[in-house]
């Protein structure tokens, strides 16, 4: 065969390459139907880490994303959710699945045991690309099984993670209920100190140790008059009190004094006019006497009344002094009471805010105990596959198309080598080497006349 004869060659032997096409798509659709396919159905699960999670409100710290995926990707391939899935969709009563394990496994073992493995031998769990998603997917032979596992692993994997949440958060709940009594105990003893000390201590009034403070300055003040008033009283009591003002100004003194005057003056005129024995200058000299001598009575007297009272200023000196050295004692001892008061109620406040913190917790455990959902979703649901995965119908009739188009070539080839056939005019004179003069159409006539096809 010449090369200038291979288009001509083809088309003439088209039909063979029909044959050979038609006989290689009849034996792939053959083997299709004869060879086991193995279908894929895929479920997503959708993983927000905006969810509502109140454990998780105090730890703003969060799991990367990757590592989170890939840990709720181990979840689901793990034994616990595949055994939820066999029991949920009663495996164990699956005939087909029975009679693959007395075939494979030879009736021995856990029959369960072997359909948790046959499950995950058959599961794959992906995340999708940048994204909170993952794709479960799984393989069987039957479609509708595959979407129906699929979504019931999606299914039970939402479900056991609700469980475990709510699970933890009631024991947790039950840790801070107990540790609530404990700390609300410690809280009541705590409380009941203070009152006691209050009681004990007089402490009553928030306001004591301020009304004592004014207490003492009221005696300091009282303390420093009556030192003001007894050093005055000291200083006029002196060794010449008779002769102070204190004295010496009284009322009696100085009506004595005026009447000694007088009387002295009539004693020293009836002693000029009369002698010493007249019986008036006798009586005047005995009345002036008895005038002294009651002056220096009441001297004496107004004398003792100012040391009396100099003697009572000390005393109230002494007194106040007293008292403000007990106010001051007591101040210090008060303040004591109060900085062991305040240390008392600092216990008080220290408990009230651990009891405040577990009360909290023990809300926020109750609230997530109680959540109706978590953070992960089944966003689509499987559904059972029109195509297997395998094999691949649509590329396999792809293959199939191209092999059989390149197997009628090369069977239009072999035949055209087998018995060469000049087609063309180049063809003949490759073949000859001589010119061709002109050519004919033989195809049959057309409105009763032939027509040439080629000149010179």
């Amino acid at each position: 065969m010449f090369s200038s004869d291979m288009a001509a060659a083809l088309k003439a032997r088209w039909k063979l390459i029909v044959a050979v096409l038609i006989a290689t798509l009849v034996l792939a659709g053959i083997w299709l139907t004869t060879v086991q396919r193995t279908y894929v159905a895929t479920a997503s699960l959708l993983f927000d880490d905006r969810g509502p999670n109140p454990a998780l409100q105090d730890n703003p710290q969060q799991q990367d994303d990757r590592s989170m995926l890939g840990t709720q990707a181990d979840i689901i391939r793990s034994d616990a959710v595949a055994r939820r899935v066999a029991r949920n969709e009663r495996l164990v009563r699956h005939p087909e699945l029975r009679t693959r394990w007395l075939e494979e496994g030879k009736g021995e073992g856990s029959f369960e045991n072997w359909i948790v493995t046959d499950l995950l031998a058959h599961l794959e769990v992906a995340p999708e690309k940048d994204t909170n998603v993952l794709a479960v997917r799984f393989r069987a032979s039957d479609p509708t099984f595959a979407a129906r596992m699929a979504n019931s692993f999606a299914r039970n994997f939402v479900t056991m993670r609700l469980q475990i949440s709510t699970d933890t958060a009631k024991q947790y709940a039950t840790w801070f209920q107990s540790r609530t009594d404990e700390v609300r105990r410690n809280l009541e003893a705590a409380q009941a100190k203070v009152t006691d000390f209050q009681r004990s201590h007089g402490l009553i009034d928030g306001n004591v140790l301020a009304l004592e403070s004014d207490r003492l300055n009221a005696l300091s003040g009282q303390l420093a008059n009556a030192e003001s008033s007894a050093a005055d009283l000291r200083s006029r009591a002196g060794s010449r009190v008779s002769e102070s003002p204190d004295v010496q100004q009284t009322a009696v003194v100085g009506m004595l004094r005026q009447q000694i005057a007088a009387n002295d003056a009539k004693v020293s005129q009836l002693a000029a006019t009369h002698g010493d024995s007249h019986p008036l200058l006798v009586a005047a000299r005995s009345e002036l006497d008895v005038l002294r001598a009651r002056l220096a009575s009441e001297t004496s007297a107004a004398s003792q009344s100012v040391r009396v009272a100099s003697s009572a200023a000390a005393t109230r000196e002494a007194q106040l002094s007293g008292l403000v050295a007990q106010q001051r004692a007591r101040m210090m001892q008060m303040t004591g009471y109060q900085s062991q008061l305040e240390a008392l109620q600092n216990d008080v406040a220290t408990a009230q805010k651990a009891y405040d913190n577990v009360t909290q917790r023990l809300n926020l455990m109750r609230l997530q105990s109680g959540l109706p959902t978590t953070n992960a979703q089944q966003i689509d649901r499987a559904t059972a596959p029109l195509l297997p995965a395998s094999p691949n119908v649509p590329l396999l009739l792809l293959f199939a198309t191209l092999g059989g188009l390149a197997l009628g070539v090369i069977a239009a080839m072999l035949a055209e080598w087998s018995r060469p056939l000049v087609r063309t005019a180049g063809g003949l004179i490759d073949a000859t080497g001589v010119p061709v003069v002109g050519s004919f159409n033989f195809a049959p006539f057309r409105h009763g006349r032939a027509h040439a096809v080629g000149g010179m």
